[in-house]
């Protein structure tokens, strides 16, 4: 097996659909499905299960995958190796982060880094669940979580307040919380359980007991939007919130802390463009 195969094995695999699979790998669909069958028929048996709609692993499929994930762990070690020495202020840096970091404090660095740097060029990917920065491909990532991985080099860029927030419009309608009173009878805008799961038991200082959550979403742009709309009560970055004139913060005095990460891996720590991208980096979360 050649890693030109596994890729395109890899990206079926992880998209399901050979539109998407073509879309990540820049060809067309029809390349990616010629490629996926001529593979099939060199190993003499499916790797996928069709449907209209989607491709599924088969069970071969499904027994070669740790195999070819480690494929792919191998190349993109060789390529961070190959970086490591690299002191030329030139070439691509992948970013892995979520919108609101991204619009607050990444893009104002990366103007100052254009500026300073013009051979410099950023791939920013943005998610709120950042998954391992060796597997998504990005060569550093900036999270609210602290990644539990030794391997990896992690630093404390910054810790942000967050605070409960909603419009005059929806307090006039609703009452104003008290504190201690758990936000009964107030609608909720929350991330989704699964990836803030401590939000659930205790939002913005107060303790929840079957809470009214109207609005899950990933997006705390979007959950700004939805608390500027009236929807509800949303627990949201001050930075972003205080500013806003169409929002009043309840209940002041609850706090909620939450620490930002850079994750970087450390084959790629002493390349130049990479310490070029981290100190302006660093510099942006400086001003919180």
């Amino acid at each position: 097996m050649n890693w030109d195969d596994a890729r395109f094995f890899l990206a079926v695999a992880r998209c399901g659909t050979l539109r998407k699979a073509a879309h990540e790998l820049h060809v067309d669909q029809a390349t990616v499905g010629r490629r996926i069958t001529a593979f099939e028929q060199a190993l003499g048996s499916k790797l996928f299960i069709r449907t209209p709609k989607s491709f599924s692993l088969s069970p071969l499929g499904e027994a070669m995958l740790a195999e070819v994930l480690a494929m792919e762990n191998a190349v993109q070690a060789i390529a961070r190796k190959a970086s490591s020495g690299d002191q030329s202020l030139a070439g691509e840096v992948r970013i892995a982060t979520t919108d609101t970091l991204a619009e607050a404090f990444v893009i104002p660095a990366l103007k100052r880094l254009r500026e300073k740097y013009p051979q410099i060029t950023i791939t920013l990917l943005t998610a709120l669940n950042i998954s391992d920065i060796s597997y998504r491909g990005a060569d550093l990532a900036i999270r609210g979580a602290r990644p539990e991985s030794d391997e990896l080099v992690i630093k404390r860029l910054a810790t942000i307040e967050m605070g409960l927030y909603a419009t005059q419009d929806y307090l006039a309608q609703h009452g104003t919380p008290s504190k201690g009173d758990h936000l009964r009878g107030h609608d909720l805008l929350m991330f989704p359980r699964d990836l803030v799961p401590r939000h659930w038991e205790n939002f913005g200082g107060e303790a929840l007991n079957e809470p009214n959550v109207v609005l899950q979403c990933n997006s705390q742009l979007l959950l700004r939007s939805a608390t500027r709309n009236g929807l509800g009560i949303g627990l949201l970055s001050c930075f972003l919130a205080d500013s806003d004139p169409d929002l009043v913060r309840i209940l002041p005095e609850n706090q909620d802390w939450v620490d930002i990460w850079l994750v970087l891996h450390p084959d790629l720590q002493h390349a130049a463009r990479i310490r070029a991208v981290v100190q302006e980096l660093e510099d942006s979360f400086n001003s919180v």
